[in-house]
């Protein structure tokens, strides 16, 4: 066994962790494990590939994947959103930037409008969670939804502006399977 996994696996056994470790050293898979289950209702186990609704846990990942490609020369920060959506979520005014988005500061509308009077049990999305597994996904829940304030105004908290920087950022429909949103995306993850 490697040390990675005996520490792993004495850290699994003490706290009861749940969940997929990996990690790679010089682009090399040293060490992957799954652990406890997916579904504790169903028993369904953890996978390697199983994926996991962390919520707002991916902002962080979202904005390396973004950072990442300007390293690269792919995009930056004052890259219109326009630019790169096309026609795609038109309600997304011409001066946004990348950054507005990353920064929180877009201004575009959200499908999480705290201020829209929704009960907590309410179903707001207009699909299921469940089908927001891509980056072209989201387009049915990002879509119509008009501006709440110019961009740079202001700070306003919004899930969609991180989806729409992950758009952006090269991970979307028009960038998947380049080298530029590959390598990204795999040194985020």
């Amino acid at each position: 066994m490697s040390v990675v996994r005996d520490v792993v696996e004495s850290v699994v056994a003490e706290t009861g962790f749940t969940g997929v470790v990996r990690v790679d050293r010089a682009g090399e898979v040293e060490f992957a494990g799954a652990y406890g289950l997916a579904d504790r209702r169903h028993g369904i186990a953890n996978r390697l590939d199983t994926r996991f609704a962390i919520a707002s846990g991916t902002k962080g990942l979202t904005a390396l994947t973004v950072v990442s490609l300007i390293e690269q020369g792919l995009l930056g920060l004052d890259t219109r959103a326009r630019a790169v959506l096309g026609d795609d979520l038109p309600l997304i005014g011409a001066e946004v930037t990348v950054e507005h988005l990353l920064a929180h500061r877009s201004g575009i509308g959200d499908y999480t409008d705290e201020d829209a009077g929704h009960a907590i049990t309410d179903h707001v999305l207009p699909v299921s969670v469940h089908r927001l597994d891509s980056a072209e996904g989201y387009l049915a829940v990002l879509d119509g939804h008009p501006a709440k304030f110019p961009a740079g105004e202001r700070f306003g908290y919004r899930n969609a502006g991180q989806c729409s920087a992950l758009q952006d950022g090269g991970v979307g429909p028009r960038w998947e399977g380049r080298q530029g949103s590959t390598s990204a995306l795999n040194r985020s993850c």
